[in-house]
């Protein structure tokens, strides 16, 4: 009797401590200030290599890339790109982590609009009226609004390391690699700072951009730590479903992609990161899996189902009809799958990559959230593609969405090297040249196009259209700008037709 009575008192005080773990826990997990929402997002930082610790062994690096002409390229041009995409995914290890940040960098307008406009205080009467003329169409162009997006594609990568010294290693041969495949590409690539890094995470938290120019120094100054300057002072209501509203001046919905059609294409990726009036932030995670281990889960999957389809012809012949009569359509797919997953594994050499698409809308009103949480699950149905918000884990799906390297969240989907590269993340080159000659509008960014021909590879230049279209009006709108912009340069003029 006194055995059971000591057993039951030893359970009692189990199931009390185990309560006070897990309330203790739960405390830790909730943030309740701003700062320790900051404090979810990273660990720590080293300025000098550009690191950020996320957790205890988690280390990330950002790499900023430049964009190329995909898109619009030819096919051969198109399977190079793809093939020397696939080449850089196959080049990680199983335990690394790969994330595609595809963001609108904000600018306040005035400041961006100085470095293509022409200034004009130089200038005579009459080129001063010229130059007005250019400047209205420039800033009609690049548009009103207090803030302009400025499109940065990025590449994070992140690793398993015991500290940051071995990091720092890691990441160097890593930045080898990336910067030789990214030159084989032409596109031009540059690691990220601590500060813009850091920068990225106060204008999401804020509603105006950050101004501080040493953000360490600042913090020094007086006495706050980073957490302190970066968080908000607005309040950040997390009580909501599906978007976090911060001091109802700003409010953010992320989404993920749910379902994929059986064929998957680039044009969903690229229409959803060339929207124009919206401030979207979207994110490839992908993530290498173990070759020898994931072959062994796809054949017990296998056998499992193999398993599963004889019962039902068994039960078929049992009560005398045919198998093929009533045939789980569903389980043959999956099984079908599963077998072309092993043998594009097993004999053309692909790997298998974890994954996930998710877009963060961020907005000034619950209206605008809504107008463009539409837009894009509309323009994802044109695709058979369903998206879906991530209901109360909106703080988390950000933590993944932001270029910091998480990879936290359990909706992924397992797909080969080929289904991974689909998604490649190049659109158009856009020439935004400072202090250049306007040329018009790029038809696939819809960015206007700032050219200075002088830091291109090879300065020549044509001008193709049929006749009537505007090609020595063209001409002449060059020639004005040539004037105003390089008054040193010298003009001649060749026209047997005398046409301008």
């Amino acid at each position: 009797m006194k055995k059971k009575e000591k057993n039951k008192e030893k359970k009692t005080t189990f199931i009390n401590n185990w309560l006070v773990n897990k309330t203790k826990s739960f405390k830790i997990a909730k943030p309740r200030t701003t700062p320790q929402i900051i404090r979810m997002f990273f660990k720590d930082y080293d300025i000098k290599n550009s690191i950020i610790q996320l957790d205890d062994n988690h280390f990330s690096v950002c790499f900023e890339y430049q964009d190329i002409s995909f898109s619009k390229a030819n096919y051969e041009t198109q399977e190079n790109i793809f093939l020397k995409w696939v080449a850089y995914l196959h080049s990680f290890n199983y335990n690394d982590h790969i994330q595609v940040v595809c963001a609108g960098k904000p600018e306040k307008t005035n400041d961006y609009k100085q470095r293509y406009i022409y200034d004009t205080n130089n200038f005579n009467e009459n080129e001063t009226k010229i130059a007005n003329e250019f400047n209205n169409l420039i800033e009609t162009t690049l548009g009103d609004k207090e803030e302009i997006l400025c499109e940065t594609r990025q590449v994070v990568i992140t690793v398993i390391a015991e500290n940051m010294k071995d990091a720092q290693d890691i990441f160097m041969q890593y930045q080898l690699r990336t910067e030789e495949k990214f030159k084989e590409l032409k596109s031009k690539i540059r690691r990220v700072t601590i500060k813009e890094r850091l920068a990225s995470i106060y204008n999401v938290f804020h509603n105006e951009l950050m101004d501080i120019d040493d953000i360490f120094e600042y913090a020094k100054e007086n006495d706050l730590s980073i957490y302190d300057v970066l968080a908000t002072k607005e309040d950040v209501y997390l009580r909501e479903k599906n978007y976090i509203n911060i001091g109802n001046k700003k409010y953010i919905r992320v989404m993920y992609v749910s379902r994929f059609p059986k064929s998957i294409t680039p044009r969903f990726y690229n229409r959803i990161t060339t929207l124009e009036n919206y401030n979207i932030i979207t994110t490839l995670n992908i993530t290498p899996e173990d070759p020898a281990e994931f072959i062994k889960k796809t054949n017990k999957a296998i056998s499992g189902m193999k398993t599963e389809r004889l019962s039902k012809i068994k039960r078929a012949l049992k009560n005398n009809y045919s198998y093929e009569v009533v045939k789980d359509e569903k389980l043959e797919d999956k099984l079908d799958n599963a077998l072309g997953l092993r043998e594009a594994l097993l004999k053309k050499k692909q790997k298998v990559f974890t994954n996930n698409i998710l877009i963060c809308i961020q907005a000034e009103s619950l209206q605008e959230l809504n107008e463009a949480t539409k837009n894009i699950k509309s323009i994802a149905s044109e695709y058979s593609i369903n998206v879906q918000n991530i209901d109360w884990q909106q703080l988390e799906g950000l933590q993944n969405c932001m270029a910091l390297g998480w990879n936290t969240l359990q909706f992924r989907r397992s797909l080969t090297s080929e289904a991974t590269a689909t998604n490649v993340p190049f659109n158009t080159k856009d020439i935004m040249h400072p202090y250049s000659i306007y040329h018009g509008i790029n038809l696939v960014s819809k960015n206007p196009v700032f050219c200075d021909r002088k830091k291109l590879l090879n300065g020549n230049g044509c001008v193709l259209a049929t006749s009537g279209a505007g090609k020595s009006f063209s001409i002449k709108i060059i020639i004005e700008q040539v004037m105003l912009r390089y008054p040193q340069d010298e003009i001649i003029v060749l026209d047997p037709q005398r046409r301008i």
